[in-house]
């Protein structure tokens, strides 16, 4: 129990880790890619309401002597982005289309770029303005469409430097957020032991204290068994002898099961797992509880399909339909029904127990499955059950990698079900 609580922590831990990392990559990531897209964006506009050009463009610019700067495209751009310097301009890769509502081209500007041809950017602009979008991406290119009275400008920018930074960092991200995680994995891994060290450590006093306290009962449980012997046959058996030996009865069972699930829970109780017949198991590990059944006045009605093979331990499974029956009968209501039935469904194989009851909450209750858990708050030993059965049940089920639940469906009935 402890090893899977310990797998659990990992699991959260990580899982937690890896939610918080995406989420801090994505909107790391988002950012760089909005601001990105947010300064070609500009650059566009500012192309857009200069025709296509930069104020002083490049081949516009007066040869420039010694000192002197580009003060003018300062002047004329009040509205640049924030990381505009005077080299944008020439560094800006970029070229426009114009095309009349027809969608002819009647002009094409490629000075600013070369790596583009003609034809290739008249299709970039006919595509576009066939598509209807007003910007977007085109391959590397961001776009931008002026619409005028006359027909369209569609101007591009060239963002393959950017796009590829951005890849870049995209891809840096995703591996050191990958060898972040491996670290962290190791992390808690190993203070994992640490933290979870107490807790193994009170967890196998606790399976040992409980392993010797049943060795240590039986010897006076013994006594007391031989002791109540002895007075039936020196005064006869009465009700008080009756009652003492019941209970003494009772107890040794009690302790008897402890043991056992002590040391399933250890993994010591596993037996020799080897193929046998599944359902010939069922069969005679049920054949006893139609009389008891009939005894009580309940009827037990069986379902199995013949043939079915299993790889277990067959001692431990008759065990198992053996508890589930015996809680069916203690606890199903008076005259109640009781159904078993063994059925292939595909690569599994399903063992289902349901038994009528008076009432029960209605829904998943695995809770029966804890130890000493049992349904009627009183504890009423009438019954004879100790709370436990059903635990050894689920613990014989997990032993053969297997699953069980328990499910009210109508709260008027109980079904447990166990899958190989």
């Amino acid at each position: 129990m402890i090893k899977s609580l310990r797998k659990k922590f990992i699991l959260v831990a990580m899982g937690s880790t890896f939610v918080v990392l995406m989420a801090i990559m994505g909107i790391m990531l988002f950012s760089n890619y909005s601001k990105m897209m947010e300064r070609t964006d500009q650059l566009l506009q500012i192309l857009a309401e200069n025709d296509g050009e930069f104020p002083g463009a490049p081949e516009n610019l007066p040869q420039l002597k010694e000192n002197d700067s580009i003060r003018p495209i300062k002047k004329k751009m009040d509205d640049r982005p924030k990381d505009w310097t005077e080299e944008t301009p020439y560094e800006t890769r970029f070229f426009s289309v114009m095309l009349d509502k027809q969608g002819s081209v009647t002009e094409t500007k490629l000075g600013n770029i070369a790596s583009v041809e003609q034809t290739d950017a008249q299709n970039y602009a006919q595509d576009i303005v066939q598509s209807g979008k007003k910007k977007g991406l085109y391959d590397h290119y961001r776009y931008y469409v002026d619409e005028m009275d006359d027909g369209y400008t569609v101007i591009f920018v060239d963002c393959s430097r950017d796009l590829k930074s951005y890849r870049n960092l995209v891809m840096t991200t995703v591996s050191v957020s990958l060898l972040g995680l491996v670290l962290v994995l190791v992390l808690v891994v190993i203070f994992s032991r640490l933290v979870f060290k107490p807790v193994e450590e009170s967890d196998r006093k606790q399976k040992q204290f409980i392993t010797d306290a049943s060795h240590e009962l039986k010897t006076p449980l013994t006594i007391i068994d031989a002791n109540t012997e002895v007075m039936e046959m020196l005064s006869g058996e009465n009700e008080w002898t009756r009652s003492t030996r019941k209970q003494v009865k009772r107890l040794a069972d009690l302790t008897q099961q402890m043991v056992m699930l002590s040391r399933m829970d250890e993994g010591k109780q596993t037996g020799i797992l080897e193929p046998f017949c599944l359902s010939d198991a069922v069969a005679d590990a049920a054949e006893p509880f139609f009389t008891v059944a009939e005894a009580r006045g309940k009827c037990l009605s069986v379902d199995i399909e013949e043939g079915l093979v299993l790889n277990g331990d067959e001692a431990q499974i008759r065990q198992l339909i053996s508890l589930l029956l015996d809680n069916a009968v203690k606890y199903s209501d008076e005259n109640g029904k009781i159904w078993l039935s063994l059925k292939k469904k595909g690569k599994k194989t399903m063992l289902e127990v349901r038994n009528t009851v008076e009432q029960i909450q209605q829904g998943k209750m695995d809770i029966l499955f804890e130890r000493f858990y049992r349904t009627d708050e009183s504890r009423n030993s009438e019954t004879g059950g100790s709370g436990i059965g059903l635990s050894i049940a689920k613990a014989i089920v997990e032993l053969h990698r297997g699953k069980i639940r328990a499910v009210s469906e109508d709260g008027k009935s109980l079904c447990v079900t166990a899958v190989f």
